[in-house]
């Protein structure tokens, strides 16, 4: 999905023309279109859709909306800004507001799912989260469902706090994980040194080698969400016990 444009196309008019035709022409050389942050943060995202490994700086960005530099700066504070923006466009479609009609266990699997989505199509969202010292706001707001979730299930306290870091964490490492190397890819990567191993690595890995080739990413971190929930309900079986 393309988040910089996601308009429907429109019906041609009595000339004959629609939109996608009037997109598809070459711009016109003259003045560039105004300005504004909501044109900056469309033409970031489109960067990111062509190059969604790669965190634009501020001379690409401008490049990009036809601008000097300088002319960011009436919009945005600095390149922070910039990227807070973009980065609360990509999770604004995730869970920030929980159904309260689902179960807390819905919630959560649906909020880790969702976060692996939106972070592999963008992967250099990862370097945004944190820069300059700061987290950025928009992070911090798509995680604070988290803390409504796990708060519904019943946790509070230092079990709370430990429970969010942790899967916040878990969700956030299998997702760099699997952009930087799919999971496919470092089960045929470990597959061609598998020659190379002493003779009792071998055998060890060898109740598990036929089903290790039979699970894709998709899998792997469906295994994780249950492994997350079921971490939760016996955290919360414990404090029930006292």
């Amino acid at each position: 999905m393309n988040i910089a444009s996601n308009k429907t196309q429109s019906e041609p008019d009595e000339k004959g023309h629609n939109e996608a035709d009037e997109v598809a022409r070459p711009r016109r050389r003259g003045r560039p279109a105004r300005l504004s942050r909501e044109r900056v943060v469309d033409a970031v995202l489109a960067l990111l859709d062509r190059e969604p490994d790669q965190v634009p700086a501020i001379a690409r960005i401008a490049h990009e909306v036809e601008a000097v530099p300088a002319a960011l700066y009436r919009h945005f504070e600095n390149l922070d800004d910039i990227l807070d923006s973009v980065l609360a466009r990509i999770l604004e479609a995730s869970q920030s507001d929980p159904d309260e009609r689902e179960s807390w266990q819905a919630q959560l699997a649906n909020w880790m799912h969702e976060l692996r989505s939106h972070l592999l199509q963008y992967p250099a969202v990862l370097a945004m989260i944190g820069r300059s010292g700061r987290t950025s706001p928009a992070w911090l707001e798509a995680s604070s469902a988290l803390v409504e979730i796990l708060g519904r299930a019943g946790l509070s306290g230092r079990d709370l706090a430990a429970s969010y870091l942790w899967i916040l964490e878990s969700t956030v490492g299998l997702v760099m994980q699997e952009a930087i190397l799919p999971l496919p890819e470092q089960i045929a990567n470990a597959r061609a040194s598998h020659h190379e191993l002493s003779e009792t690595a071998r055998a060890r890995f060898a109740p598990i080698a036929p089903d290790l080739e039979r699970i894709d990413g998709e899998e792997f971190f469906s295994f994780a969400v249950a492994q997350a929930t079921a971490n939760v309900e016996l955290r919360i079986e414990n404090i029930r016990k006292g």
